[in-house]
């Protein structure tokens, strides 16, 4: 081809090959290439010196593989090209002489590749969209949408309808039509609509209009004339206004509207093909269970064992047995055992339900399919029971298998009666539920395991042995549990000193903290300390994450004026010292008047303990604990605050329960009853028996608010010590409390032992 390219030109005539462009020669040997015709037995002619487009031609002619037609657009294309280039070659007066020299030199200097490069040069993206044959179908599209928005402007008009310039009749006849401001009417027979144009610069009612036309409504379209007509004779007007007629025809109505659909279809053509589902799969998809199916065989996924679930020991043995029944099942069948169908884990937030369903799901290497009892139930009646009926069904085929329903009481709630507000889709999806758990259908090998902190509330049929034959309850860890989980989250961190050191005391400042509380602990902490620039976490970032939970954040923007200070420092220094004073209390761990971000003003914090059982006496000081704020305000300044509100919640809280729940009141007896809410607002006694029960509640907080005064009024000197201070210093600690007033009258209280960790709390 370089030798094609560059060969001598004897004369103008054989510009029909020479005198094409660079681009019209690549487009050309390319389109010879692909259509086979180099490679044909008449490829060596390209090796001559001098070759015509006639030459070119025959070549064409004869090659099997290009048609006629092919071969006579290419032909035509560049015989125009040509002689277009030739008449202006010889316009110019340039001869054969001069154009040899020309093209040589040109060639020399843009054609120097060598055929091997010319024969793998790919063609560019420019090239590839010039190669593509144009399409009609954009130009079709453009056509058909001027089209219909021309018909539409011919339909609503120039000014169209959708003008709020409405007048009234009075207006058209007084201030246009009398002071010869129309310039034309157009009457709209379709709307019975009139359109009024105006002159520019037209005054009404005093002022100057910029818009030039306006809408008049008239219930009789076909009258409009006569009646403008004769107004003008009223008003001696001499040249009559244009009055013209429109009418929007049903032809032009049906092209414009034609038009739009016709452009909207080609447009959607055009667009990628979407495969549409049939209705069996469109209705398919909606029914279907949207369960997760947990790979434990994934290194990625969520490989939780049992030994990484810290404490819960009790309902790990419970749980393991379904594990070792998928594991090992004919150890069981052998000695005539069934594995119970299912198991309920019951509990409050946070204490590790779900991670212990996930522990199951790595240990029992089966499938393991997981599902939210809300997604069970949507608006659409029959959707729940159909997306039960699904989850069974796969996890049949999947046998072994397991079923994990979260949070089931959205699905499981009581059925009501005939008579009660009650929803037939929860109904539905229940009973669906009720049947594939045990029916006449159930077969061997799913496992059901559900997780609700609503048991109460759940279905008496849903809890019956041959569903739910196991209710494994995960209460609050005790303090060997959350020393244990400790002892796992501290693993993680990078600690100042060894973890035995912090783990026994965070377990003792943490009682009633579920395991996810515990965990978000440790990593406040870190995150405190990374805060700070700190490369190691130490027991003051603990500390500051313990407060967090409790009371929150420190609020230093907050600021106090000098006597809201003062009532806080008195109202803490009051409960520290009933605290203090009496006999079954819990330590003193730090008084703070540091403003919160949760709207606590100042906090008093003790050492918790995890007793279980209060006798009257313990909690009536713990009421007088809660009372010792509200009575120290009134002591030292003769009036309350709204301070006390939570801890006056406390307090009424305490006395009902003494009376109501615990039967500590002599004049009640020893009865029972349950909370209001239980019951759905309806008392199981009577009205007589609740104003006793208000009365007892009432006479038992004033003994104790009594009984706090008195503690405050004898230790009074002891009070004002602790508030001064704290005012000064805004934290007191144990140390600090018994260094101003002395120890407790009644012994050394509980406190942490540990000299590591004496001194930094």
């Amino acid at each position: 081809m370089e030798r094609l390219l560059t060969t001598r030109i004897p004369n103008i005539s054989h510009l029909a090959w020479h005198g094409l462009s660079t681009q019209s020669r690549l487009s050309l040997v390319r389109w010879l290439r692909q259509n086979g015709v180099l490679s044909c037995s008449n490829g060596s002619v390209f090796q001559r010196r001098n070759l015509t487009c006639s030459q070119l031609g025959s070549i064409l002619r004869k090659s099997d593989r290009v048609s006629k037609y092919q071969c006579m657009q290419t032909l035509r294309s560049f015989h125009r090209e040509a002689r277009a280039l030739c008449s202006l070659l010889q316009r110019s007066g340039l001869t054969d002489t001069a154009w040899n020299v020309s093209m040589r030199s040109s060639q020399r200097h843009h054609f120097g590749t060598s055929s091997k490069q010319h024969n793998q040069e790919k063609p560019s993206q420019e090239e590839k969209k010039e190669e593509e044959p144009p399409k009609p179908l954009g130009n079709l599209l453009l056509v058909l949408l001027l089209v219909g928005l021309f018909f539409l402007m011919e339909l609503y008009g120039e000014y169209g309808s959708s003008s709020p310039n409405f007048i009234s009749w009075n207006d058209f006849y007084y201030e246009l039509l009398s002071k010869g401001e129309v310039e034309r009417v157009i009457i709209r027979l379709d709307e019975d609509l009139v359109t009024i144009l105006v002159y520019p610069g037209a005054i009404i009612k005093g002022r100057k209009v910029e818009q030039l036309y306006f809408n008049l409504k008239t219930p009789d379209i076909y009258q409009f004339e006569k009646k403008v007509r004769k107004a003008e004779e009223e008003l001696g007007v001499k040249d009559g206004i244009t009055i013209t007629y429109h009418r929007i025809s049903s032809i032009s109505r049906i092209i414009a509207l034609s038009a739009m659909v016709l452009v909207a279809y080609l447009f959607i053509r055009r667009l990628p093909k979407i495969q549409m589902p049939s209705a069996n799969d469109l209705f398919g998809n909606i029914t279907k269970a949207k369960f997760v199916r947990v790979d434990v065989t994934s290194q990625h996924g969520r490989g939780i064992t049992f030994k990484e679930v810290a404490g819960l020991k009790e309902a790990k043995i419970e749980i393991m047995e379904f594990v070792d029944y998928l594991k090992t099942p004919q150890r069981f069948k052998d000695l005539g055992a069934k594995i119970p169908k299912g198991a309920l884990l019951l509990g409050p937030p946070g204490c590790g339900k779900t991670l212990l369903a996930k522990a199951v799901a790595t240990e029992a290497k089966v499938p393991f399919l997981a599902m939210a009892g809300s997604d069970f139930v949507e608006m659409i009646g029959g959707l729940g029971a159909s997306r039960v009926r699904d989850l069974f069904k796969e996890a049949k085929k999947k046998a072994p298998c397991i079923i994990y329903i979260d949070e089931i009481d959205a699905i499981g709630r009581k059925r009501g009666g005939g008579g009660d507000f009650t929803n037939t889709e929860e109904e539905q999806t229940l009973n669906q539920l009720l049947v594939e758990m045990d029916g006449m259908g159930t077969q061997e090998g799913v496992i059901m395991l559900a997780a609700t902190n609503r048991a109460d509330v759940l279905d008496k049929a849903l809890l019956r042995p041959g569903r739910f034959d196991r209710h494994i309850t995960i209460d609050f860890p005790t303090l060997a549990e959350r020393q244990e989980m400790f002892e796992m989250y501290l693993k993680k961190l990078k600690l100042a000193q060894p973890i035995n050191t912090y783990a026994p005391k965070l377990a003792q400042l943490t009682p009633g903290m579920s395991g996810a509380d515990i965990a978000n602990v440790c990593n406040e902490a870190a995150l405190y300390a990374a805060r700070e620039s700190k490369k190691e976490v130490d027991a003051l970032d603990f500390e500051y994450a313990i407060e967090r939970a409790i009371a929150g954040v420190a609020k230093k923007s907050r600021l106090l004026s000098p006597n809201e200070k003062k009532v806080v420092a008195y109202h803490e220094s009051g409960h520290a010292l009933i605290g203090w004073m009496l006999k079954h209390t819990d330590a003193l761990l730090r008084i703070s008047i540091v403003p919160r971000t949760s709207s606590i003003l100042g906090f008093a914090q003790y050492v918790p303990s995890d007793k279980k059982l209060y006798s009257t006496e313990e909690l009536f000081e713990r009421m007088c604990m809660a009372l010792g704020g509200r009575a120290a305000e009134a002591v030292f300044f003769n009036h309350v605050t709204t301070g006390a509100e939570d801890d006056l919640k406390r307090v009424t809280k305490l006395a009902f329960d003494q009376i109501k729940k615990y039967g500590m009141s002599q004049r009640i007896g020893h009865l029972s009853f349950p909370d209001a809410d239980e019951g759905f607002g309806t008392k199981p006694y009577s009205k007589r028996l609740a104003a006793m029960i208000d009365e007892e509640a009432s006479s038992l907080v004033a003994r104790a608010y009594k009984h706090t005064e008195k503690v405050i009024l004898d230790n009074k000197d002891k009070l004002q010590k602790i508030a001064e201070v704290l005012l000064e210093k805004e934290v007191l600690t144990y140390e600090d409390v018994e260094a101003l007033i002395g120890p407790p009258p009644y012994g050394k209280k509980k406190l942490l032992e540990s000299d590591g960790w004496k001194g930094m709390i």
